[in-house]
């Protein structure tokens, strides 16, 4: 069986300030950098690591880098693209554009960016081209927190709309079990997990 571990990147100074990253290549800041060795040595810890996958972004590529491994990187797992959001504070899109958010949840795609409802097909082509129900061991995704969910429902077999059921913190820990037979049925074993994040987070 595939342990498929997903981690966010550290955190960002953009992250800090709420601001829209996307495909901003903001890099981490320091207590990004802690964040992203405490998940390393966790997940070193408790998984049979045999592969690491990054997006490309730096926040990532830092982040994966602190497991010593090499690295493969795909453009599948890069961030939405959020077009004119990109850099712009949370409240500022919410103040300008109130009809973001409608029905408890997100009912607009970002202005010149790229559609929600992409990000699962992306993840469909990832899952497909990675051939992740075919490794041996605990592989390791490290990416961005909008494109995750994504990969989740489409891992799951979740609707588009569960996108917004799913919270993920920097550098969290979600494990995954991959079915073999790559026909559905894969379990969420872990979801947001960051006990090992307590020195950063002053507990």
């Amino acid at each position: 069986m595939t342990r498929l571990i997903m981690i966010r990147h550290g955190e960002t100074n953009w992250n800090v300030e709420q601001r829209k990253q996307g495909r901003n290549d903001q890099p981490l800041n320091e207590k990004g950098q802690a964040q992203a060795q405490l998940a390393a040595d966790y997940a070193k810890a408790t998984f049979n690591i045999t592969k690491v996958w990054s997006s490309p972004l730096q926040r990532c590529a830092s982040t994966a880098a602190s497991f010593d491994l090499p690295v493969a990187t795909s453009d599948h797992l890069l961030e939405i693209d959020y077009g004119s959001w990109e850099g712009m504070l949370d409240s500022e899109i919410a103040a300008r554009q109130p009809e973001r958010f409608r029905n408890g949840g997100i009912s607009m795609d970002p202005p010149g960016g790229e559609e929600r409802s992409n990000l699962p097909v992306r993840a469909r082509t990832w899952i497909h081209e990675s051939k992740i129900a075919d490794e041996k061991g605990d592989v390791v995704l490290v990416g961005h927190g909008t494109a995750m969910k994504g990969l989740l429902v489409a891992l799951l077999g979740l609707p588009d709309h569960a996108m917004e059921n799913f919270e993920i913190y920097n550098c969290s820990v979600t494990t995954i079990e991959i079915n073999p037979l790559n026909n559905g049925g894969n379990r969420l074993a872990t979801l947001n997990y960051t006990a090992h994040l307590a020195t950063t987070n002053g507990t």
